[in-house]
């Protein structure tokens, strides 16, 4: 199956966004063109509609948007169910989160789910455009080295990233993108 386009998790809480959602809208845009991909970013939660127009302002060329009251707050089990069935759906070829206490969460549980490995707290990331696969960076051995690591064999590919190693891109107001509403029925 094919995959395409960089998924980044733009997480929010109590309505407002963590920066670390927007910094990776940067390096994501980077590595969208440079894969010749879409950008989009997945946005979950109550009363996010203007998170999803910041996503487009900092990046995104669309953004999947997930409402509703069992995402007002953030709930594990929801949020994996509903990553799982969008990540099924559509097929990314990337995923992108926060290296926050939610993304550290959520990244491994869906990644689990979907049998494909995952990259903790990089602090660099870099693509090959002819294989697609995406270089992550992290420290090793209590931050003495650098380790480079690439899935290879699944996808998406999937990576947390420590808040404050990125740059937010500058907020372009006139930015325009498409804001697709999910529905994600709730697991049985």
């Amino acid at each position: 199956m094919d995959s395409k386009n960089l998924w980044v998790v733009v997480e929010t809480e109590e309505g407002v966004a963590k920066n670390v959602g927007y910094e990776l809208l940067s390096v994501g845009r980077t590595l969208a063109d440079k894969l010749g991909e879409q950008l989009v970013a997945l946005v979950m939660g109550k009363n996010v509609q203007a998170v999803a127009q910041a996503s487009i302002a900092y990046g995104a060329d669309q953004v999947l948007l997930v409402e509703g009251d069992e995402y007002a707050t953030y709930n594990t089990d929801a949020a994996t169910y509903a990553v799982v069935t969008l990540i099924e759906k559509y097929h990314p070829s990337i995923v992108l989160y926060g290296a926050t206490n939610n993304g550290r969460d959520l990244a491994p549980r869906v990644a689990c789910r979907l049998e494909t490995g995952l990259t903790a707290d990089c602090t660099g990331l870099a693509v090959d455009p002819e294989s697609k696969n995406l270089q992550m960076t992290r420290p090793a051995f209590g931050g003495n080295i650098m380790a480079q690591i690439v899935t290879t064999n699944t996808r998406p590919q999937f990576a947390t990233v420590r808040y404050k190693v990125m740059d937010a891109p500058a907020r372009q107001a006139e930015a325009s993108g498409e804001i697709r509403v999910r529905a994600v029925p709730k697991a049985a």
